[in-house]
């Protein structure tokens, strides 16, 4: 039987690099109680080796054969079957059978020469989110844990570790065995160790990790195996990793046994399912597929669930195997595999410094093998078995996931959560016997579940725990949508809950569902409760503000873990609130954890925002959507509700503000805000004096026009319980566009007095890419006074609303075409909004009048008088000055500046051409010629 070891780099495309040797190497095992070591060994000047047994067949068979290497494969291995095995290089493949039928020997392999399969880190050119695949496997929330420990360290077989700046400090024992420039080994270790929170580059999940490499490309397969074995018998390697495979598609009982002493000595041992390797994805790929090996093969993380990418369509999608949808050339699955991590399109280190995007399980399995680091950091008294069912009990589940059903039972357990299996790792070190229950709905990804919750900042109300879907899919899409009314079908409201405790729940806690309108005042419990109706009334004919969607039993949690569960809701009808405001006007939710294991960490009163900041069982989503989508009518804008929730008069002020950090142009930049009071909120604003900061004047009744960033209005009088709205708007301006697709706007209601906030909402704009138009009102025009003259505007491909205003911001006209007649020059504003998306442009256009002007001269050519018609009412003074074209010599008509006709005696000028001018107070404002005969 001939075996073939092969060390491959696992990357999509395959290219074959071959290890130049002239000669053959074997793996012989020696039967037990069995000798096949020499006497003596020597050697020759053409350095083959000369040897010299005790037995004579094999001073025979050796010493007639061209030997170059004979030695032990693994001289510091403990287990007594790998102490039987040596190496033999002999001059080539011909001895297989010769070798195996010796007395001594119990098995013979023939190795291969060494195969690379690779891929080049720009192989790939879209792009990728230096963040996804950390945020997809929680590793953030594990460094909330740790940041792991410079004392454990994961040993690295690979190809090329060369400095990096993002490696500085962090590889403690380097062992180059080859010359090899392949951009992979650095990747991997990228992965792995990267120094973390550094200011540049990436971020690596085993963060303080340290680590131990060996650049293992050209070096004879036999000793991979062997340098992976010594590796792991340094001091501090508590893991190893191996993003290679040996080619040979079939199991090795040399280099199983290995990994079995390695496994067996404590260290875990971390290597790539394969990327569709060995004549496909369903096959096993070696070492992966041994038992005392943990193998990981890949998902997407990039694109959100149902994405499609104008560019490269549906690829990449979150938690799903298929790297392009509905294309099966995937990476390996099979019942060997035992997990999966992100794989396509991963961020990492490339040579000279810089960084680039890498394909395959490669990038998979360093992800575990750094968890792994992590799980040692918070209990070093793991053992290789512990580590590997923390990692495989903690997965997240991905077989509900339509497509990744053909994979069922071949992709694992899940798809790696490091939170998780570093959280249950802590806590079996921790054994803490005093330890409650915590259950905890997240207000920011910066919420660390610790009360009160002082990291997430102002915006309490965002909590992306909560999101609706108009169709049940929100455990698998986790884009906010609005609820929208439909009387035969309900809206989902899913609501993510952690446990961030070392308890598990028992099932019987509760999740509590309710709903508002979008408000910036809602106080607890009557705006949410059902309490409060429209007109504060308990009449039949009431309209509830809110009421409660239900209650739902949250399953039993483990350390770490978190569901998502899932409400229907039938949306109440947006007819019923009309009367208060016509515009669009969604829904704000609120849930609360109601448990006996897990109370209220501060008593709840009237103020939500303050119950929230106090209680990770409460959160808070308040948020308006505003999708501008083209070819499809929307609105682009939304109605919250801004008042006085106490039963006495309140001052307040409302503040504008864009997300805090967000990049790229600023919304008010790039769209025209627009934000219009209802009355009671106007006339509550007027009574405080109208104060405002960073907001223009509009000609529309109560509507202003937000100039810059944190907007104040202020001094907002509200009486007792008043309730008022205000509508935001937000128009695009196709002379600003930008790529950006996805805007953060918050509105923040404060008490004016104790500066405590009451509440607030978001709104979140969403873009998408549309043609751009341009608005044109025509070349400016010029007309003499009491003219009347068309401005027209250029029609664009759309149906689209063209206002016209005048200087003063008046809208005077609506029409593609303006007909004016102004006494004085003047200036008009086009003003084109398209219907559908709201998208704006705007032209300007002079139409300029000259009020004096010389209307004509009569007759033409003429001899002796001539009539000369003119307009000079106004001015100071004007004359006529009548020029030779021959000489130059000119004469002057004083004119009267009330009267419009002259005639002037032309019988004594020379025949010729003259140019007839008209002046006023002293300036030339018109002129023809006149023909004199």
């Amino acid at each position: 039987m001939k075996l073939y070891k092969i060390i491959g780099i696992l990357l999509i495309m395959t290219t074959s690099i071959i290890y130049s040797q002239s000669e053959q190497d074997y793996y012989i095992v020696v039967k037990q109680n069995k000798s096949i070591e020499p006497l003596a060994k020597s050697i020759n000047n053409n350095n083959t080796l000369s040897l010299t047994f005790d037995n004579q067949n094999l001073d025979v068979f050796f010493n007639t054969k061209v030997v170059y290497k004979y030695e032990k494969a693994f001289p510091t291995a403990t287990t007594s079957y790998l102490q039987r095995v040596y190496i033999v290089s002999l001059i080539d493949d011909s001895y297989y059978n010769d070798l195996l039928n010796l007395n001594e020997v119990e098995h013979v392999e023939l190795i291969e020469p060494i195969e690379l399969l690779y891929e080049p880190n720009d192989a790939d050119t879209s792009g990728s989110n230096s963040r996804t695949h950390l945020d997809l496997v929680h590793a953030f929330e594990a460094w909330d844990l740790t940041h792991g420990d410079e004392n454990v360290i994961v040993g690295i077989t690979d190809t090329y570790f060369p400095s990096h700046p993002d490696l500085v400090g962090k590889i403690v024992q380097e062992f180059d065995q080859s010359s090899s420039t392949y951009n992979h080994g650095v990747a991997v270790a990228g992965m792995i160790a990267a120094n973390t929170d550094n200011g540049i580059g990436i971020a690596s999940i085993g963060y303080n990790t340290k680590l131990i490499v060996s650049d293992i490309y050209g070096y004879p397969p036999t000793s991979s195996a062997n340098e992976m074995l010594m590796i792991s018998q340094i001091s501090g390697v508590k893991v190893l990793n191996g993003s290679w495979h040996n080619g040979i598609c079939q199991a090795s009982p040399i280099s199983e046994a290995v990994y079995d002493e390695i496994w067996n000595s404590g260290v875990v041992v971390v290597f790539t399912a394969g990327n569709g390797n060995c004549n496909g994805p369903n096959n096993y790929v070696y070492p992966a597929s041994y038992s005392n090996t943990i193998s990981v093969s890949s998902v997407g993380h990039v694109n959100p669930y149902g994405n499609v990418d104008p560019i490269y369509g549906r690829t990449n999608w979150r938690d799903v195997h298929e790297p392009i949808i509905g294309n099966s050339t995937t990476h390996q699955h099979n019942d060997k595999v035992d997990l999966v991590a992100p794989g396509y399109r991963i961020p990492s280190l490339k040579s000279n410094n810089t960084y680039g995007n890498y394909w395959g399980t490669s990038l998979s399995a360093p992800q575990v093998a750094a968890t792994c680091a992590l799980m040692f950091a918070v209990n070093p008294d793991l053992t290789s078995d512990e580590v590997r069912n923390i990692l495989l009990s903690t997965t997240d589940d991905i077989y509900d996931i339509p497509e990744n059903l053909p994979y069922t039972g071949r992709l694992g357990t899940g798809r790696l959560n490091v939170y998780r299996a570093v959280k249950t790792a802590k806590c079996l070190f921790d054994d803490d016997q005093n330890a409650k229950l915590d259950l905890y709905i997240r207000n920011s990804k910066k919420d660390l579940a610790v009360e009160p919750d002082t990291e997430t900042g102002n915006v309490l109300w965002q909590s992306k725990d909560i999101w609706v879907r108009n169709q049940p899919d929100g455990k698998n899409i986790f884009e906010h949508q609005n609820p929208e009314y439909d009387p035969n079908n309900p809206s989902y409201v899913y609501v993510r809950v952690r446990n961030t405790s070392c308890i598990t729940s028992s099932g019987n806690d509760l999740l509590k569902l309710y709903w508002t309108r979008a408000n910036t005042t809602t106080s607890w419990p009557e705006y949410w409760d059902g309490s409060l109706s429209l007109n504060g009334s308990s009449s039949d004919n009431f309209i509830l503000m809110g009421n409660e969607i239900n209650t739902i039993n949250i399953p039993i949690l483990k350390p770490g873990q978190e569901t998502i569960i899932e409400f229907e809701w039938q949306v109440p009808h947006p007819h019923n609130f009309t009367s208060i405001n016509a515009d669009p006007w969604h829904f704000d939710l609120l849930a609360r954890i109601v448990s006996d294991d897990d109370p209220m960490s501060f008593a709840e009163t009237e103020n939500l925002y303050q119950n929230v900041k106090n209680n990770n069982n409460i959160a808070w989503r308040n948020t308006t959507i505003v999708d501008i989508i083209p070819d499809l009518s929307t609105k682009v804008g939304g109605i919250i509700a801004v008042g006085n929730p106490f039963n006495e008069t309140r001052t307040f002020r409302l503040e504008l503000v864009r997300e805090q950090n967000e990049l790229g142009k600023a919304i008010y930049n790039e769209a025209e805000i627009g934000v219009k009071m209802g009355d009671v909120l106007f006339n509550a604003w007027e009574r405080g004096g109208k104060n405002s900061l960073k907001l223009k004047a509009t000609n529309e009744e109560h509507k202003l026009i937000v100039t810059d960033n944190n907007v104040i209005i202020d001094n907002i009088q509200f009486e007792p319980n008043e309730l008022g709205t205000l509508y935001l708007s937000f128009n695009f301006l196709t002379k600003e566009l930008t790529e950006k697709d996805n805007f953060t706007y918050h509105v923040i209601q404060i008490d004016a007095v104790t500066n405590e906030i009451i509440g607030g909402e978001t709104y979140e704009i969403r873009k998408k890419p549309r043609e751009i138009f341009s608005a044109d009102a025509g070349n400016d025009k010029e007309i003499d006074k009491n003219e009347v003259v068309t401005i027209s505007a250029e029609e664009i491909n759309e149906a689209a609303i063209y206002n016209w205003y005048d200087e003063d911001g008046n809208l005077i006209y609506t029409g593609k075409d303006l007909t004016v007649s102004p006494n004085v020059t003047k200036k008009y504003k086009l003003e084109i909004i398209t219907n559908k998306d709201g998208y704006k442009d705007f032209d300007e256009i002079e139409v300029k009048v000259n009020p004096y002007s010389l209307q004509s001269l009569s007759p033409n050519p003429a001899s002796n008088q001539v009539s000369v018609n003119y307009k000079a009412e106004g001015s100071s003074s004007a004359y006529i000055m009548i020029t030779s074209t021959t000489n130059g010599t000119s004469n002057n008509y004083i004119l009267n500046v009330n009267v419009f006709e002259t005639s002037i005696d032309v019988s004594d000028y020379p025949q010729g051409i003259y140019g007839v001018a008209l002046v006023c107070d002293g300036i030339i404002v018109d002129a023809e010629n006149l023909i004199i005969e």
